[in-house]
């Protein structure tokens, strides 16, 4: 710890992992390693190393968990976790922990300093979570308690920044100012390089920023951002604050440079927070849409081809962060080991939403506390143990992980003949790029602005699902909206689209949950004049695209279809033993039987004479990741279970055992909502796991008509066809029939190709 103190964080770190190893050997899992633990936890976490330092926590915690359940070493390793859920930017996360945290501390100290540092952990969440009044609550209780210990300590100056912050957010701008300049004259007394003291100087060019104060704004940002440099703690936030102010100057060249400099900044933090893939997801959320402002930034100076490369960068780091713990193709990869605590932890998880599940009333708050605060430390802890697994299993970590491709790259990844759309959409604007395969006639390269942000867009987008979705509606209407959606979003780019054979389209936000397929234009459907498929980015598109299977798989088909659901499971969504069920169930799921899936997945092995089937009790989680693996298409006919929050636990309903036993799969996803980014961790899912391309639907169709198109999809692919026009084809085939209940869009807009078209 001297050491550490001198600055020599990385000597530190060799010392303490020295007396780690030694408290290893003499007692692995008893109290004496707890103060090593948390000493080289600490020296990692002041290093940037967030997945270490975690590692180190959670290790403690467990150890203290079972010997010393109400001790201050297990408040402060979870006030520890807490810190670290901050900085990921899981703000329930953290309160959850801080929260148990000052449960403890109120019992050893009620009114010392362990309480103090539980409310100012509850302070910064309440002003992530932009709760003002919350925020000052917590941090004038915090301040009471620290100006009677030491009112010129750093506890103090914390303190009074953290007011300020509150007080900045509640609009009360001067106050904030005197707050801020008190803080940082403690600081300047104390420790001026303090990175505490360099968020001081953050908030308050945030502030003078505000008041268009330039000169004086820019000074403090650049000393936030260079006492956060000198502590290895990269400020994304001062980056984007003071490009912003660059922009705003006209200094577009410094403006651009310092965009870049936030982006790196970003990056270089999210590969240190370790921990659940969604948490990650959610750091950077606090700072907008980064990576959107930075390619705005380059659209106004002229350079949209750069615009294009920023957008795929961030899309590209995005879906870096939602990497699947359940996929099935690389299981005989992982060490056994490994393989065997992702097992017990998922069983525990299991467990634990069991116990959530059978809470009631009677039990109290504290219960249902401590049982949410179990299932966050096991998703810790399952993130931990991923991160292992991606360290043994390169090709997996290779796979999970594009890189973004340049530009030429981009379109030298594009078969001749398909022109790719990729859409970005922020709050207050959208645009679309255009690009064209080499060789292919036309400008290879072109931009269009679309004159609708986010919340308008997906206001249009719901309303033209409500109409599609429900069979009920008028084609008319259908026709109509989908006509005025061709117009606001592929019309203006009509003349680079002219001489496409395909479109490759890749969404952004709610377009994510349009049917691109019932758009009209020229007073037909857009699945009647080009074949679509559709992709997540195009780093994704090109590794998908070179990715080819080893071995050759021994079934051509593995069709599973009239899954086994218990009888009356819709009227027993409060009584449902199986917690994800009733999850499912609580979410509005109707999990009726699918008898018309027998039929279409029988009709479908017909075609393929190397095929298996899995029916009714036979379609079950064990039996498809048994025969997954050995099969060359997979054909699932069953309801799907898609979740917003966390987009990798998306995923479908198989057999429901009446009774499941213990250890036994319960053959479900967890499902949360019906929204894109659920839709995207399913069809990603089955792409990490090999699958080169993935045909699935926007909503819940009728067995009945998706069985229809669905045998006509296969028998166009058995003929030759490719998948893009197989589906095309068999969607056509539903238009053109009389019949209101097959042609009404409802029973064939919603089918997509995700991936490869061939």
């Amino acid at each position: 710890m001297i050491t550490g103190r001198r600055g020599d964080l990385a000597q530190a770190e060799q010392y303490a992992a020295r007396a780690l190893a030694i408290r290893e050997k003499l007692t692995p899992a008893g109290e004496g390693i707890i103060p090593s633990l948390l000493t080289y936890g600490n020296l990692l976490y002041a290093r940037g190393d967030f997945a270490g330092a975690e590692a180190a926590f959670l290790r403690a915690k467990r150890i203290l968990e079972t010997i010393r359940p109400e001790s201050q070493s297990l408040a402060i390793t979870l006030h520890n976790l807490g810190e670290l859920a901050y900085e990921r930017g899981d703000h329930e996360g953290a309160e959850n922990l801080f929260r148990r945290e000052l449960d403890l501390f109120e019992k050893i100290d009620p009114s010392g300093t362990l309480v103090r540092d539980s409310m100012i952990g509850l302070g910064e969440v309440a002003l992530r979570q932009r709760r003002g009044d919350k925020a000052e609550d917590w941090w004038r209780r915090a301040l009471a308690i620290s100006q009677k210990i030491n009112p010129t300590g750093p506890k103090s100056a914390l303190c009074l920044s953290g007011l300020a912050a509150a007080a900045r957010l509640q609009g009360r701008s001067a106050a904030a100012e005197g707050l801020l300049r008190q803080a940082l004259a403690i600081w300047q007394t104390i420790n001026p390089e303090a990175h505490h003291r360099g968020s001081a100087h953050l908030t308050l060019g945030l502030l003078l920023l505000d008041q268009g104060k330039s000169e004086d704004a820019e000074a403090h940002l650049r000393t936030a951002i260079r006492v956060h440099a000198k502590e290895g703690r990269p400020l994304p936030e001062g980056y984007q604050a003071l490009a912003r102010l660059q922009a705003w100057r006209g200094q577009n060249d410094e403006a651009a440079a310092t965009y870049l400099a936030a982006i790196e900044a970003l990056e270089a933090q999210r590969m240190r927070l370790g921990g659940a893939q969604e948490s990650q997801w959610l750091y950077g959320s606090t700072l907008g849409d980064l990576y959107f402002e930075a390619a705005e930034h380059q659209i106004s100076r002229g350079r949209p081809q750069e615009a294009w490369s920023l957008i795929e960068r961030g899309r590209a780091r995005g879906f870096q962060e939602m990497l699947t713990q359940r996929d099935l193709r690389f299981a005989n990869e992982i060490p056994a080991e490994l393989n065997a605590e992702r097992r017990r932890l998922a069983a525990e998880y299991d467990g634990a939403q069991q116990a959530l599940a059978d809470w009631s009333q009677e039990q109290g708050a504290a219960k249902i506390e401590a049982l949410l605060g179990r299932l966050r430390d096991l998703r810790l802890e399952q993130a931990d143990v991923q991160a292992h697994i991606l360290r043994s299993s390169p090709r997996l970590g290779a796979l999970a992980s594009p890189t973004p491709p340049d530009l030429r790259t981009a379109r030298a990844a594009l078969d001749p003949g398909t022109v790719l759309l990729t859409y970005a959409v922020s709050d207050t604007r959208s645009y679309l790029f255009v690009l064209q395969a080499e060789g292919d006639p036309g400008p290879g390269f072109s931009l269009y602005p679309l004159a609708i942000g986010r919340e308008g867009l997906k206001k249009e987008v719901e309303a033209f699902r409500s109409l599609t979705s429900r069979p009920e509606t008028s084609v008319a209407a259908v026709r109509e909206r989908g006509r005025s959606l061709y117009n606001l979003l592929i019309r203006p780019a009509e003349p680079a689209l002219a001489q496409a054979g395909r479109w490759l389209i890749s969404p952004d936000g709610p377009l994510h949950a349009l049917p691109f397929a019932a758009l009209v234009a020229q007073d037909r459907y857009l699945a009647e004049s080009k074949p679509i498929h559709i992709v997540a980015s195009t780093a994704v598109y090109r590794e998908i695209k070179a990715f080819r299977p080893e071995t050759s798989p021994g079934t051509e088909l593995l069709a599973v279809g009239d899954p086994l659901y218990p009888e009356g499971l819709a009227a027993r969504t409060e009584t449902e033993t199986d917690p994800q069920v009733r999850s499912a169930l609580r979410w509005g799921l109707h999990l009726e039987p699918l008898p018309a899936t027998r039929g279409e997945v029988e009709a479908i092995s017909g075609l393929f004479p190397a095929s298996r089937l899995l029916l009714g009790g036979g379609a079950t989680e064990e039996a498809v990741k048994s025969l997954a693996p050995q099969a060359r298409r997979l054909h699932f006919a069953c309801h799907g279970l898609l979740d917003e929050r966390f987009p990798l636990n998306s995923g479908l309903a198989l057999s429901i055992p009446e009774h499941p036993a213990e250890g036994r799969d319960n053959g479900q996803g967890a499902a949360r909502s019906w929204e894109e980014r659920g839709l995207i961790g399913l069809v990603r899912a089955f792409q990490l796991a090999g699958a080169r391309s993935v045909l699935t639907s926007l909503w819940s169709v009728s067995d009945v008509s998706t069985a229809t198109l669905m045998k006509r999809f296969y028998t166009y692919l058995r003929q030759g066809r490719t998948k893009d026009e197989a589906l095309r084809s068999a969607q056509i085939d539903l238009i053109r029939t009389p019949k209101r209940e097959t042609s009404h869009p409802y029973n064939w807009a919603g089918f997509a190709l995700y991936g490869d078209w061939k």
